[in-house]
């Protein structure tokens, strides 16, 4: 009698077994995300002022009550840009390239921190991510906009960033979105990097998925993607992926010999004037 019963409970505690090895990984998701997808940092190293920019410190609440850090810069020109950085440190690692920006283009920017990065609360999540980038709209609407927000408004995305750019534009009404190094998604790009690891694996410890392939036909506003033709960590193929599954006007700005994080200093002033013509012919009628 007691050999039947134990024959028979083998596959529950399989099964058993099975549930907390899954259970285990579910807990994994998260850590892995974290240390595959986002390397914050929450120290800010230096502020606007010490690249001669005058700025508003903003703190700013999202729909599940994280508080998120940025800074508003004005600028010369009713457009505001709200600016969505890569994946890696904070806000203050850009001040370099946010003064180019404001320099050569004269627009207000908009540029904060995702949840557990510099100042902001929480830690990272795709679904996060994204309520952050709602809240960073929804604040630019507020601030300087009517119900229908800012006169002129541009989002800005490289990299991680892109993902949510290209979510929020086909949300909201904006007159432009610009995509640096986008990538089709996070299972595309784990497939790049790592070929020989099966994608059910990939499947089962990545948990976010940014799928811009999917979003990039819905969307409603002019475009411009910008692409290092050597980009080491984005493909350039997936730049262009998205440029073309985009039925909007668009151009496509490719900056040869540029990795992933340069394409401004080897393109040098052509970087910015290839922005300012994208951005003239975002607000002319398609």
């Amino acid at each position: 009698m007691w050999i039947f019963i134990r024959d028979n409970l083998a596959p529950i505690a399989f099964l058993a077994m099975l549930i907390i090895v899954l259970m285990i990984i579910q807990k994994g998701y998260v850590v892995l995300d974290k240390y595959f997808l986002y390397f914050p940092s929450d120290e800010l190293t230096l502020t606007p002022v010490d690249v001669g920019l005058m700025y508003e410190n903003v703190y700013l609440t999202t729909a599940d009550g994280v508080e998120l850090h940025g800074w508003f810069i004005p600028g010369e020109t009713e457009t505001v840009l709200i600016l969505f950085h890569g994946n890696a440190g904070n806000i203050s690692d850009r001040l370099d390239y946010l003064n180019l920006m404001h320099t050569h283009l004269g627009v207000s920017i908009f540029i904060f921190d995702y949840r557990g990065y510099g100042l902001s609360q929480g830690s990272p999540s795709e679904s996060g991510l994204y309520l952050d980038a709602e809240a960073a709209v929804e604040f630019i609407r507020d601030k300087v906009g009517s119900e229908e927000g800012p006169q002129n408004l541009l989002l800005f995305g490289r990299s991680l960033g892109s993902a949510l750019a290209l979510k929020m534009a086909s949300k909201y009404v904006v007159d432009g979105v610009i995509l640096e190094a986008p990538f089709t998604s996070t299972m595309a790009l784990a497939k790049t990097h790592y070929p020989y690891v099966p994608e059910f694996l990939v499947k089962l410890f990545i948990r976010a998925r940014y799928e811009s392939d999917t979003v990039a036909g819905t969307l409603n506003s002019p475009l411009m993607v910008i692409h290092g033709t050597n980009d080491s960590i984005v493909p350039i193929e997936m730049g262009e992926k998205i440029y073309d599954l985009a039925d909007v006007k668009k151009s496509f700005y490719s900056v040869e010999g540029a990795d992933h994080n340069n394409t401004y200093v080897i393109a040098g002033e052509n970087y910015f004037k290839n922005i300012r013509d994208a951005v003239q012919g975002f607000m002319e009628n398609p």
